[in-house]
């Protein structure tokens, strides 16, 4: 299969989630909002989600980005470290990009659980953060400026061109020089005044105190100067802020100098500066002197790290000595009275942020490194576990429907008798050849085989024969929703027949063919407990209880497994469920929590199979063997409200729900279910097939996409006439009508990429797959 290229024009956008330790006001969190602002969306989305927060900490970045349209996620601020990792873990998996900001300690933690990652590229604007932490996840490392870029280069030997600078950008827009006579009117600073400023997070290594002490310097011998200091308080260091106020009062510079806290009109407030002061020692590249260059004003820095690439001392500011009030001093007597000096540097500051740190300068450099990590996803495809990609179903379902006055236990469903396949099985299975289509699901029908505890396989033993001359591959359902009349699905002796029914199905397999066998023990364990356990849509019929089936029926399917492997211990597995997704209704954001929980309830099988829950019942690793996926149009819905369907804005791509999957199992994978009626049928496959290549260029090895069903049936409730299959449901003597729209849409994707995929699928003689097998069960 070929690498990722250049999106088709029907591709999603590349979507990014910045992952924030903490949401403030800084330098990062306004590198993702001018993102958010200048990306294309139809090629790229940005989501944030922040990990922790502390009382006293500023709101405003949040607003910022909702108001442009960001999905900020603070479900972690309620969780423990370990809960917000499982979130992460169940999260991440939706992009194609992860961003990690401020050496976030809870991401490698997150990514570490999964069996698919997506890019991680992290932000570091501190050379602490580029030497914490561990990198071997990490496939870029961006600093915003050399230093940091450096530091983090000397972690990650044999990759050190992984590490590169990005600088952060400013948007010369938002800087209108119009503003400054209105913002100093505000601040009462007049015409004759001085305005000197500072702008941060009130942090001690930001040396604030300096500033202050120089402004009393300046104060004694120039009654025309005038501070400001604009930021709040670090919400760890509350008391610096105090001190720093405190500090200004003893100074005698209450007349003079003005504490604004956090403001939202930065670029309005620099309009109204005359002269900007930064004297921080040991961070990364200020993101404010790149502000206060758009601003075209002069600037006084310490020789720090990345403020050293901005500032030229002498060409666009001056840089003074750390922890030295009296040079900062005499630098700002230079600068107030020289005011062409002031003019020179502020102007040649401002070209230098045009040409390196300005929106059109910083973003192309973020759009080429998105496209470059995300080519660097390895694809994978089938491994010859089923004789062809494209598969069809048969309907196999069994189960009895409301009782009637007529039939006190229900009608019964048989939906292959319905369409007269266990006849005509053989001729089903060499039509569908035709069209590329050598490997199939079909069942096993309890009810008819077993009777007072003996078993019948005649309405069997022809299929499994049909399947061996026509050279089909069968998946054989084992339960698909019926059971005989005289088994209680409640009680314990439910698992003990259907172990007993699901070896015997095993012996006469093995009897018919030497081929490696394929099982679905139960099929739709999820979906199955929630319609006949909470719905009282299938039978049983309850309601309430759920939970408690799906449990009884994960217990049958691990005994069934036993059974059929007592057998033949070659035998696979696969365990179909439908994936879905479920979405918060924005205008009730409130029901996020239990939305997200229905969402969830999805791996609850699988889950159970696994050992992953309630392990007391006897699932483990080794049973869950290739995940099913069942996919249809009405799979995602608003909770509370209706189904979504593709273009809906809020509606998730399939090869997003695919990777997700993935990421969590990293088991062998196929779409076992999907299709839709009448027009929409080419369409629709069309989709699917394009989803599964996109998800499988994304690194998910999917061995099948199964169109279910391949032949029309009647409905369950009502006998209508459902037309969603490639074959009718009638047939004649030259076989089965085709739906020629479908038949074109699978014959195209057969030729294009299902070749590609074909050709990718090294020969298997048998052998590989019992080694897959046994390792699995190791």
């Amino acid at each position: 299969m070929q690498t990722a290229q250049e999106a088709a024009p029907g591709d999603p956008p590349i979507r990014i989630l910045f992952v924030f330790a903490w949401l403030v006001v800084g330098g990062e969190e306004t590198e993702v909002r001018l993102l958010a602002k200048a990306l294309d969306p139809a090629r790229y989305r940005i989501d944030v989600v922040a990990c922790f927060r502390k009382p006293g900490m500023p709101e405003q970045t949040h607003e910022q980005l909702r108001e442009l349209g960001v999905s900020v996620d603070t479900a972690p601020y309620a969780m423990s470290f370990e809960d917000t990792v499982s979130y992460l873990a169940g999260k991440v998996p939706g992009y194609d990009v992860v961003v990690s900001c401020q050496n976030v300690a809870d991401i490698y933690p997150a990514l570490e659980r999964l069996h698919i990652r997506p890019p991680l590229i992290e932000h570091g604007g501190l050379v602490s953060e580029a030497l914490a932490g561990p990198k071997h996840l990490t496939t870029r490392y961006v600093g915003v400026c050399r230093s940091i870029r450096d530091a983090a280069a000397s972690r990650m030997p044999g990759r050190e061109a992984d590490a590169i600078e990005i600088p952060s950008m400013v948007d010369l827009a938002a800087f209108d020089p119009s503003q400054r006579a209105s913002m100093r009117a505000k601040l009462g600073i007049s015409d004759g005044h001085i305005l000197i400023g500072w702008i941060g997070r009130l942090d001690p290594k930001k040396n604030v105190k300096d500033v202050i002490e120089a402004a009393a310097l300046l104060k004694a011998e120039n009654a025309d100067a005038r501070f400001v200091i604009v930021g709040g308080p670090d919400a760890f260091m509350p008391e610096y802020a105090v001190e720093l106020q405190q500090r200004a009062a003893a100074l005698g510079l209450s007349d003079v100098l003005q504490f604004l806290g956090d403001r939202k009109d930065i670029p309005d407030l620099l309009q109204a500066f005359d002269i900007f002061v930064w004297l921080s020692r040991g961070e990364g590249m200020p993101h404010v002197i790149a502000e206060a260059g758009a601003a075209g004003l002069p600037v006084i820095s310490t020789p720090d790290n990345g403020a050293l690439q901005q500032i030229e001392d002498g060409t666009t500011g001056l840089i003074v000595p750390y922890d030295d009030p009296a040079s900062v001093a005499d630098a700002g007597r230079r600068l107030i009275s020289d005011s062409s000096l002031r003019r020179t540097l502020g102007s040649a500051l401002r070209e230098k942020v045009k040409r390196l740190y300005s929106v059109e300068a910083v973003v192309p450099q973020w759009e080429r490194l998105f496209e470059d990590v995300v080519a660097t996803r390895t694809p994978r495809g089938p491994t010859g576990l089923f004789r062809s990609f494209v598969q069809g179903g048969f309907e196999c379902s069994t189960h009895r429907l409301r009782p009637t006055q007529e039939e006190p236990l229900g009608p019964r469903l048989d939906m292959i008798d319905d369409i007269g396949h266990d006849i005509h099985a053989e001729r089903d299975y060499r039509q569908l050849r035709e069209h590329g289509i050598r490997t199939v699901r079909d069942g096993f029908r309890w009810h008819l085989i077993e009777n007072n505890g003996t078993f019948d396989w005649s309405s069997v033993r022809p299929m499994l024969q049909a399947a061996a001359r026509s050279g089909t591959q069968v998946i054989w359902d084992v339960l698909h929703y019926g059971w005989p009349d005289d088994i209680d699905i409640w009680t314990p002796h439910f698992v003990d027949r259907f172990a007993r029914f699901a070896g015997a199905c095993a012996r006469i397999v093995r009897e018919e063919s030497d081929e490696i066998p394929f099982y679905c023990p139960v099929n739709e364990i999820s979906f199955f407990s929630w319609g006949a356990g909470d719905a009282g849509y299938l039978n049983p019929f309850a309601h309430g209880r759920g939970f408690e089936l799906k449990v009884q029926l994960a217990r049958a399917a691990i005994a069934g497994m036993d059974a059929i492997l007592a057998v033949d211990p070659r035998a696979r597995f696969v365990h179909c469920d439908p994936v879905i997704n479920v979405i918060t209704d924005p205008s009730r954001p409130w029901e996020a929590q239990v939305a997200e929980g229905h969402r969830q309830s999805q791996f609850q099988g699988w889950d159970l199979l696994s050992g992953r829950m309630w392990p007391q019942i006897g699932g483990a690793e080794r049973y869950l063997d290739v995940i099913g996926v069942n996919y249809y149009f009405n799979n995602q819905w608003i909770h509370g409200g209706p189904p979504i369907d593709i273009g809906h804005p809020l509606y998730k791509p399939l090869r997003t729900i695919l990777i997700e999957t993935y990421a969590r199992y990293g088991k062998p994978m196929m779409i076992a279910e999907t299709g839709i009626e009448d027009d929409r049928r080419a369409a629709w496959f069309t989709y699917v097939a394009q989803e599964a290549v996109a998800a499988m260029k994304a690194g998910v090895p999917l061995e099948g996409l199964c169109l279910y069903p391949i032949v029309n049936h009647a409905g369950w409730d009502d006998k209508r006439a459902c037309q969603n299959g490639l074959l009718s449901a009638s047939i004649a003597a030259e076989g089965r009508r085709v739906h020629e729209p479908l038949a074109a849409a699978i014959a195209a994707f057969l030729k294009g990429d299902g070749a590609r995929l074909q050709e990718d699928v090294r020969p298997d003689s048998g052998e590989r797959m019992i080694q897959q097998s046994q390792a699995l069960r190791a």
